[in-house]
């Protein structure tokens, strides 16, 4: 299953050491340098978040970036082969609904 990682932007910042998970051309989550946690060594959270309920699971945190990548991918690859045919559909239906509405307001 392929995984792209692309800088968060917010406000047009790049931000450093932070970045988005796309899968399908969707954001479904995010990896970021946990500089706050930085006491404990190099960390790095991760998160599996499209707009879905989601398990506890899908949250964790690793020594590295690879780490935290390959952790993603294995939490991400269990959570989509749990999500229905309907499940997606709704999450797509809603998730593009949101950036038409976005681009009307423009």
């Amino acid at each position: 299953m392929d995984l792209l990682l692309h800088p968060t932007v917010i406000a047009g910042d790049k931000l450093r050491d932070d970045y988005c998970v796309i899968h399908e051309g969707r954001n479904v989550g995010r990896i970021r340098r946990a500089d706050e946690l930085s006491w404990q060594g190099e960390r790095w959270e991760w998160h599996v978040n499209p707009p879905l309920p989601i398990p506890p699971w899908c949250n964790g945190s690793a020594e590295s970036l690879d780490h935290a990548k390959s952790q993603f991918k294995a939490a991400w690859e269990r959570f989509y082969a749990s999500l229905t045919r309907e499940q997606i559909a709704r999450w797509h239906q809603t998730e593009d609904l949101v950036k038409a509405n976005a681009s009307w307001l423009k």
